[in-house]
């Protein structure tokens, strides 16, 4: 065991003089500006902390109670405000032009060894109570119900950093039982862990992790534990940074991060993954490196945020409880730095991203560089500025802004539509996508967030949260943008219960290339006593977007249902508006309209479409008005001016509709959009059934099909084996079909199945539920064969049709490349010496033109049974008609004279 541990514990102090000289920052450039300005703002904060004297060190007083709020806030303040900003300017050297007089400081070294001295004179210790709950089985741990594991990075730190120290105050021993004991979760030795599971908590991979990483490199080089602690340690990371299946954190798999059984990309998923980032940075390269699978679920998981955010911006609806915490990906920006460096090749992609951002906002570097909270000394150390420097000047060319696409995230119920480098997406609820989270004072008006909500983002939002948030003040938060919902008091909608699932199976999320969609909700409003349901579907083709709602329902309700199509915040006179022509200025203006048609802009320049005829007895207003509404606490009002528009669909209605369309940043061009609106979209189908859309100048259709019993009969698309979003895009004359279906379940629940979030958590086979397969089938008019093989298609002829069998699972598109039949283009082929024969495939008549005069014609089924008796034909010298609208759907042989040719009737 000794010769073993001689052999591995270089390797492992090879690490911890990595990471340590990371977080200090030795050998950085302090001629770079920005590795300076960093160095300044530690400093800055380590002076500011200075002053001690609200900790009374020589009479601490009673030992912290974790369950006390005011004790668990005395550590965390004490930790984290003072002890490990005085410990960076103990430890940070500083330039040669401007050295820190702080560095090595024997009195800053007392005072930091009093505030040791202090916490554990406060019962911090190996026997501490840090009150782990365990729960699902024996694999999940939220540690801890108090909090302490989870704020506990700057105290780890500085144990690592004040190593030295402690150990000649006779104190490092004490303070490393207290770390293992907040970190024991994470040892070998816990029962409750036995990697059954893949992922884990997103509070632990940004938190607890780097606690217990920092704990095994303190630990001395003689203890026998070290090196078992440190391949769980790398053991437990891989495992975490697997892709977590039915409601476990943290990777899913459309690489959306989860945190409290929903998506979370700001807060707790944008800290699990870089801190894992910085991680995955220390070990590289070492005998601890994380295994490739773990390296590459990171990457894309933080190259994910390029698909849904635009610039920095994330849309609001997977943004928790933190509404305007949106500028995740500005926060995220470093973590790209550090895969770059840990990798310069098969990262270099992330290299290229990270420049790209960096050259958004020169505002938004200085805001990342001079920020001062615990997270950031930790995450943005002095090595870490100068891994984003050395990023920026590696040679690597920018990549393009990701300016156009359509992405769907099924395990967000959020789809986003990207075109000419502007955002729109749509946010939706079901049984498996819980709608909103609240706190106590925060999101408490969230209740709408996924009932259909679009956000448009056409030139991002600030980077400065607090500055997205003044945008919210009088933000009227029954009516937002895209939803269809009851429009209650605010006393109410501030009550409403969180992370509830409605119960209901379709939210899809479909495309067709990647570059158009569809998204799709069988929406129905969980905390409504009325069971308040609407039928809701998007159509986004390139700057265009139909909106279409039907079998809208709150039967006995007591509110108007509204679907709102913008509410956008004006500025006085400078900022108007449009409508069907007049430009409208100021904070006082209605309009009201129950029949005719619309176009109408917001105050941000997009357009809004409402076609000729699609009123239905219902009224749209818009208002530019003052409104007045709670902050997102419910704790105050707030004021501000709107311009608002909305369809009242009145008071308990039982099947009530809506269209409307959206053009990204169409201004006054928004007039041709609705006067060609028929040009660009037809509606053939919206009812309980089905939603069925033609995006004309692509030929595209777009099925979205609520009841599988329906049949079709606009396109190829007969029938569907269950509901599903299909579209279908002809080419080459016909010939050529491509097609894509998106199965609106994630394969996680049967049909029949439905729980609530704490019956999802409780029980393990449920919270860590495997999706599974599942098959739909499409029937399509004609025969075809597939031009491309794909593994998750396949099909079979059936009579003069087609079917189509998809394999789905986890609610992603399968797409097929379909050519016509292969037999009945050699029957073309065949008949073009000497017979003409069209149309084929045919619905009814088939002509037929001979060189010489038509001898005579038989018709056979493809069991080759005679059918002349069913059909009609008539002769003309050498042409002849044959009728076969008596006959049933399939494959026939017309015979005529010695030769034979296959007809598809439909």
């Amino acid at each position: 065991m000794s010769s073993h541990i001689i052999a591995q514990n270089p390797a492992i102090n090879l690490v911890t003089e990595h990471y340590t000289t990371w977080l200090t920052g030795e050998n950085v450039n302090y001629n770079n500006l920005s590795v300076n300005e960093r160095y300044n703002s530690f400093k800055n904060a380590g002076t500011q902390a200075l002053n001690l004297s609200q900790y009374d060190f020589i009479n601490p007083g009673n030992i912290w109670d974790f369950s006390v709020d005011a004790d668990k806030n005395e550590f965390f303040n004490i930790t984290e405000k003072s002890l490990i900003r005085l410990v960076y300017l103990y430890k940070i050297k500083g330039s040669a032009s401007s050295p820190n007089p702080y560095y090595n400081s024997f009195a800053l070294k007392e005072d930091i060894l009093k505030i040791f001295k202090y916490i554990e004179d406060k019962g911090v210790s190996a026997s501490s109570n840090f009150e782990y709950d365990i729960i699902i089985g024996n694999e999940e741990v939220i540690t801890s119900s108090h909090g302490i594991a989870l704020r506990s990075s700057a105290y780890a730190t500085s144990i690592l950093l004040m190593k030295n120290e402690l150990k000649a105050a006779g104190k490092f021993n004490h303070h490393m039982g207290a770390l293992n004991g907040i970190t024991y979760f994470l040892s070998p030795e816990f029962p409750h862990f036995n990697f059954t599971y893949p992922g884990y908590n997103s509070d632990v991979i940004r938190a607890s992790i780097q606690q217990r990483f920092c704990y095994v490199l303190a630990q001395e080089d003689s203890e026998p534990s070290r090196l078992n602690n440190m391949t769980h340690l790398k053991s437990f990371i891989n495992n975490a940074l697997l892709i977590a299946n039915g409601w476990a954190d943290s990777i899913k798999p459309d690489f959306i991060t989860f945190h409290h059984r929903g998506a979370y990309s700001n807060s707790y998923g944008l800290d699990a993954l870089h801190q894992a980032s910085i991680l995955n940075r220390m070990l590289k390269n070492s005998p601890y490196e994380l295994s490739p699978v773990a390296r590459q679920n990171l990457k894309k998981a933080v190259l994910n945020y390029r698909t849904f955010s635009k610039d920095f911006t994330l849309p609001q609806g997977i943004a928790g409880r933190f509404p305007f915490s949106t500028a995740s990906y500005h926060l995220l920006r470093p973590a790209l730095a550090y895969l770059y460096i840990a990798d310069p090749v098969d990262n270099e992609d992330a290299g290229k991203e990270f420049i790209r951002l960096w050259n958004i906002s020169g505002n938004a570097n200085n805001r990342l560089i001079r920020e001062n909270t615990v997270s950031i000394n930790v995450i943005h150390s002095l090595g870490g500025m100068q891994d984003m420097q050395n990023t920026m000047s590696s040679g690597l060319t920018p990549s393009a802004e990701l300016a156009s696409g359509h992405f769907g995230f099924p395990y967000a119920g959020l789809s986003v539509h990207k075109f000419n480098g502007w955002q729109i997406s749509v946010k939706g609820t079901s049984k498996h996508i819980w709608h909103f989270e609240s706190g106590g004072d925060e999101n408490r008006l969230g209740a709408y967030t996924s009932a259909g909500a679009t956000e448009i983002l056409t030139q991002g939002h600030s980077f400065l949260s607090n500055d997205v948030a003044l945008l919210y003040n009088g933000w009227d938060w029954s009516h937002v943008p895209g939803t269809t919902v009851a429009h209650v008091p605010f006393s109410i909608l501030g009550n409403y219960a969180m992370r509830l699932m409605n119960g209901k199976n379709f939210l899809g999320h479909a495309n067709i290339d990647k570059t158009n969609g569809v998204f799709a909700i069988d929406y129905k409003d969980a905390n409504s006593s009325t069971g308040m349901t609407a039928l809701k579907s998007y159509f986004f083709f390139g700057d265009k977007i139909l909106c279409l709602g039907s079998d809208i329902k709150d039967v006995g309700g007591n509110y108007p249902i509204h679907t709102t199509i913008f509410q956008t915040p004006i500025s006085g006179t400078t900022n108007t508006s449009i409508i069907n022509g007049a430009v409208i200025s100021g904070n006082n203006n209605t309009f009201n309209a129950n029949s005719g048609g619309l176009w109408a802009t917001d105050s941000y320049g997009n357009g809004y479409v409402v076609p000729n005829n699609t009123y239905n007895g219902n009224q749209i207003t818009i208002n530019r008005s003052s409104q007045t509404s709670p902050n997102h606490a419910n704790t105050t009002s707030t004021t501000g001016d709107f311009t608002k528009a909305f369809i009242n669909h009145g008071t308990g209605p039982q099947a009530s509709t809506y269209q409307y369309a959206i053009q990204l940043q169409g201004g006054a061009s928004t007039e041709n959009f609705f006067t060609n609106f028929s040009n660009f979209f037809s509606v053939l189908k919206q009812d309980a059934q089905a939603h069925v859309a033609l995006y004309n100048p692509q030929s595209t259709y777009n099925y979205v099909i609520w009841d599988a019993a329906t049949t079709f009969n606009y396109d190829v698309v007969e029938k569907s084996s269950k509901p599903a979003i299909i579209m279908t895009q002809k080419s080459n004359n016909n010939t050529a079909l491509k097609i894509s279906l998106t199965n609106p379940s994630l394969g996680l629940l049967a049909d029949n199945e439905s729980y609530t979030y704490s019956q999802i958590s409780s029980v393990a086979s449920r919270f860590h539920r495997v999706p599974q397969s599942e098959t739909v089938t499409v029937r399509l008019s004609g025969l075809w064969e597939l031009a491309v093989p794909n593994p998750d298609v396949s099909l079979q002829i059936a009579g003069g049709s087609t079917e189509l069998s998809f394999i789905t699972k986890n609610g992603f598109t399968v797409q097929a490349s379909l050519k016509q039949s292969s037999t009945l283009s050699a029957a073309s082929a065949k008949t073009e010496s000497k017979y003409q024969i069209y149309p084929n495939p045919t619905t009814d008549i088939v002509h037929i033109i001979t060189r010489d005069k038509v001898s005579q014609i038989n018709v056979y089924d493809h069991l080759q049974r005679n059918m002349d008796q069913e059909i009609v034909y008539k002769v003309v010298r050498n042409k002849a008609t044959v009728n076969l609208k008596n006959l049933p759907s399939g494959i026939y042989f017309i015979k005529i004279g010695t030769e034979s040719f296959k007809i598809l009737k439909k």
